[in-house]
C-alpha cells in the first residue's frame, strides 16, 4: 500500500509540474526571441555607428579640400599678376583713346572700360 501511495504522489506531483513545464518553455521561447530581436538591434546599432563614422570622415575629408582650395585661391590671388589685356588697356587709356576703341581693342565690356578709363585716364 506504500508504494500505491508514493506512486500516486508521485502521479500527482509530475501532474502539478506539467502547467510549470509548459511556462518554462513558453519563457525560453521568449527568451529566445528576445535574443534574436536584441541581435537584430545590435546590428542596426553596428550600421548606423559605421554609416556615422563614414559620413564624418567623408565631412573632414571635404571641409580639408575646402579649405586647401581656400588656401591655394588666395596664394592664387596674390600670385596672379594683372592681366595683359588689362594692362594694354591701360597703356592706350593713358595714351588718351576713346571708351568705344577701348571696347573694342580690348574686348572689354563697358563696364570694364568706364573703370578703368576713371582710374588710369591721365588729366
Amino acid at each position: 500500500m506504500n508504494a500505491d501511495i508514493i506512486g500516486g504522489l508521485l502521479l500527482v506531483l509530475v501532474v502539478l509540474q506539467i502547467p510549470v513545464w509548459w511556462k518554462i518553455a513558453a519563457l525560453q521561447r521568449r527568451i529566445r526571441q528576445y535574443d534574436a530581436e536584441l541581435q537584430m538591434l545590435k546590428n542596426d546599432m553596428r550600421a548606423v555607428c559605421d554609416g556615422s563614422i563614414s559620413i564624418e570622415e567623408y565631412k573632414l575629408s571635404t571641409e580639408q579640400q575646402l579649405r586647401r582650395l581656400a588656401e591655394r585661391q588666395d596664394q592664387t590671388d596674390f600670385r596672379e599678376p594683372v592681366s595683359p589685356t588689362y594692362n594694354h588697356a591701360i597703356k592706350l587709356v593713358q595714351k588718351g583713346v576713346s571708351i568705344d576703341e577701348l571696347m573694342a581693342v580690348c574686348g572689354l565690356v563697358r563696364g570694364e572700360a568706364e573703370l578703368l578709363m576713371r582710374l588710369h585716364r591721365l588729366n
